[in-house]
């Protein structure tokens, strides 16, 4: 993400806060919605079988200002809870189940509510484009029951977001929306509203008493996962965006985008690796070194036995009995079983440390190969 166009959005959003909230535009709406929707959402899940649709028209009603405007999925829920009650009120069951976060199981709730919805839709409805389900208006079935675990999505505004702050990761389109890669980037704008002082306390002035509306009819929002929808809608709204220069990428630049971004984290998970291998071989050398230590009693194959007298973990001088001072190298002569210590020393461990001594070369080079692939993708890294 760009941080600077992410500042300059929290500091216009600041800016015309109690324009986006006076009584023409009356934004804070989404948090009252959000304050009701749930206790009536499990009211309408327990009404008896002929109460159904009418509980899910109350919700309806509620929430038209998120989910049914030019369209009515909603609505058209409605029309089929008349038709089939409980088939409706287990697609919502089944929405709402716990997931323990993962979301790729929440990914596929979603499709399975939109496979059920089209097909009642095609059912009794097949002529009505106005009541077709879509990403919006399930992530809005989701967002409005449980908004601290979900995000809302509505296409045109994310990617015109999206391209603002620079976050390239293709989520799709249509009904194939990757809602991890969508949840990413709001995450990313959530760690940067919490974050930001000013942002979080005129945030908080929404539930100050006098300010406008009841407090008590809001949301209290802790996760700021709604304050998350609101700027990135109020940024097409409002004109957020302005004085912020940036470009719409084409799909093939968006394409391109998106391969150097999956470059980047191939690369670096190379580089980690290959940092991780280094890492292990410094630790070998220092244990190395403290067997090799000044005092040591060594035994070599040409040499016989000496004394270390000193050991710098590149080369060791030792004092041999009958050949006087040698200089050896510490990693070759270990690493071939040319030298030893006294010690009770663990065979397995000092096999290993042998054959990670042996590929020291390859290891740095590795290093060295990783961080220069590495070095011209930085950027794209998320």
């Amino acid at each position: 993400m760009n941080d600077n166009h992410v500042q300059l959005i929290f500091a216009h959003y600041i800016e015309q806060f109690e324009r986006i909230n006076n009584t023409k535009h009356q934004e804070y709406y989404k948090w009252q919605i959000i304050k009701a929707f749930r206790d009536e959402m499990e009211t309408a899940l327990a009404a008896p079988e002929g109460a159904f649709s009418a509980k899910l028209y109350e919700l309806k009603k509620l929430s038209y200002n998120l989910i049914d405007s030019y369209t009515q999925p909603f609505y058209g829920l409605v029309k089929f809870a008349e038709k089939e009650p409980e088939t409706v009120r287990q697609m919502f069951l089944d929405l709402y189940s716990d997931d323990g976060g993962n979301i790729e199981e929440r990914e596929a709730r979603v499709q399975r509510f939109l496979m059920k919805s089209h097909e009642l839709r095609d059912k009794y409805y097949p002529d009505s484009y106005l009541y077709k389900d879509d990403m919006h208006s399930v992530t809005g079935y989701l967002f409005l029951f449980d908004p601290d675990h979900n995000y809302i999505f509505k296409a045109t505004h994310a990617q015109i977001f999206a391209d603002c702050v620079e976050f390239y990761n293709d989520w799709g389109s249509g009904d194939t929306v990757s809602l991890s890669t969508y949840y990413r980037m709001c995450d990313q704008l959530v760690e940067r509203i919490k974050a930001s002082e000013e942002l979080m306390a005129t945030d908080a002035s929404r539930f100050t008493n006098g300010w406008g509306p009841d407090p008590d009819t809001l949301y209290r929002d802790p996760e700021k996962h709604v304050l998350a929808f609101d700027l990135i809608y109020c940024c097409s709204t409002y004109g957020l965006f302005q004085g912020i220069s940036f470009v719409r990428p084409k799909t093939r630049e968006r394409q391109l985008i998106q391969e150097r971004k999956e470059k980047a984290k191939q690369l670096s998970d190379n580089l980690k690796e290959a940092q991780k291998c280094y890492q292990e071989l410094e630790e070998v050398t220092d244990k190395v070194k403290s067997i090799f230590a000044a005092g040591v009693t060594i035994r070599h194959r040409k040499y016989g036995e000496g004394i270390v007298k000193s050991n710098d973990g590149k080369r060791i001088t030792a004092d041999f009995k009958e050949n006087g001072e040698k200089q050896l190298d510490t990693s070759v002569s270990f690493a071939n079983g040319i030298i030893s210590a006294d010690g009770d020393y663990d065979s397995e461990a000092i096999s290993s440390y042998r054959h990670i001594l042996r590929s020291e070369s390859l290891i740095t080079s590795k290093l060295t190969y990783a961080e220069k692939e590495f070095a011209p993708y930085s950027d794209y890294l998320e």
